[in-house]
């Protein structure tokens, strides 16, 4: 079933989930944020005119108050936002609302929630076949995890395990993959069971990805690429200096921001021994690398020194061609998200005015 569908078949349960207590979301360093306007968002000429042959940028629609995190398909999307509704809380001086889990139609305009709280929500992660999404109840950078059915609109604890923020993948259609807080990856299923499938032995685990039946994460200050197959229960080391993994839709390639001085990153393609295939890009820090869902393209942000070697970028996974969207989008919120045609990118800031931070949502459409 699409998630259109899935979508509007949900909004009959609507009244069911507005009822529901369970809601919010934190900004970049765990501190709740309100939502307003943000900044413009200039669009800057690339000089690269061979690049202009193979994209083209259509068009940026910015969705202020919100922070847009997934697609549930080419029309509707999964963010968090204030929920007015709630009663606020008083931090540092100042009234905060908690954020809750919206559906929002990018057609229409308008949003319905999908999860509401007293409490803030973070980090959702909509399941392959559309039928969940895993959310954490944050405590500054950790808290414990929740599979919501997205047709019922019932809850289950996803077990007693915490978690940190932003880190886990969906397994399967069942089951959830994260690192606990003693560095093993942990199993939860969505009636709530929870079981160790790795004990690493360390407890800095992070960028944990699912591929197939390889689970990738990355351990230690060294960097560790690991590579878990769940079907033989055998690890293996890949590569060191690794920074981010995100492999491939089709599990043959791994895209790999790696270390290379300290102040120093480059964007790589490997095969799943981790030998280098291509480089994409350089930069002092690289962020959000998404491969598109047929793994023609990947997008990803760039932070450098330079107007020309910043911003938000496609790059031709077959040919390496880079097309700079736009200088002004380096710092980013979350990881960018393809729309299920492959025509349009999900990106969230967290932009300052007023002496705080509000969300902002960009929603990005290319051509070739």
């Amino acid at each position: 079933m699409n998630w259109k569908q899935a979508a509007l078949g949900t909004l009959g349960a609507l009244a069911l989930l507005s009822a529901a207590a369970c809601g919010g979301t934190t900004a970049p360093g765990g501190s709740t944020q309100s939502g307003q306007t943000g900044t413009d968002i200039t669009v800057k000429d690339n000089p690269n005119t061979s690049v202009y042959q193979s994209f083209k940028l259509e068009k940026i629609d910015k969705l202020p108050n919100m922070r847009g995190v997934a697609w549930l398909s080419d029309d509707w999307i999964v963010s968090d936002k204030e929920n007015t509704s709630m009663k606020p809380v008083t931090v540092e001086g100042q009234e905060r609302y908690p954020h809750n889990l919206y559906m929002y139609d990018l057609a229409k305009g308008t949003d319905t929630p999908l999860k509401e709280s007293e409490v803030s929500l973070s980090s959702p992660l909509v399941s392959p076949d559309g039928q969940y999404l895993f959310y954490r109840e944050p405590e500054e950078s950790t808290g414990k995890g929740f599979f919501l059915n997205l047709h019922n609109g019932e809850s289950v604890n996803a077990g007693e395990e915490d978690g940190f923020v932003q880190e886990g993948a969906w397994l399967d259609n069942e089951h959830v993959i994260f690192p606990n807080m003693k560095g093993d990856l942990v199993s939860a299923s969505i009636d709530g069971t929870t079981k160790v499938l790795v004990e690493t032995g360390n407890f800095n685990v992070r960028s944990v990805r699912v591929s197939g039946s390889m689970i990738y994460y990355i351990t230690g200050e060294d960097g560790q690429l690991n590579a878990y197959d769940t079907a033989t229960g055998e690890v293996k080391q890949v590569l060191k200096s690794v920074e981010w993994v995100i492999p491939s839709n089709d599990g043959t390639r791994l895209a790999i921001v790696k270390k290379t001085a300290d102040t120093k990153r480059a964007l790589v393609l490997t095969d799943l021994e981790g030998n280098e295939k291509a480089t994409l890009a350089r930069g002092t820090q690289i962020f959000g690398t998404s491969w598109s869902g047929d793994d023609s393209k990947i997008a990803y942000t760039i932070n450098s020194e330079s107007d020309d070697e910043k911003g938000l970028f496609v790059s031709n996974t077959e040919s390496a061609e880079q097309f700079q969207i736009s200088a002004d989008m380096d710092d980013i919120s979350d990881p960018l998200a393809w729309s299920p045609e492959g025509n349009k990118i999900l990106l969230s800031q967290a932009v300052l005015q007023n002496e705080s931070y509000h969300f902002v949502t960009s929603v990005i459409t290319i051509s070739e």
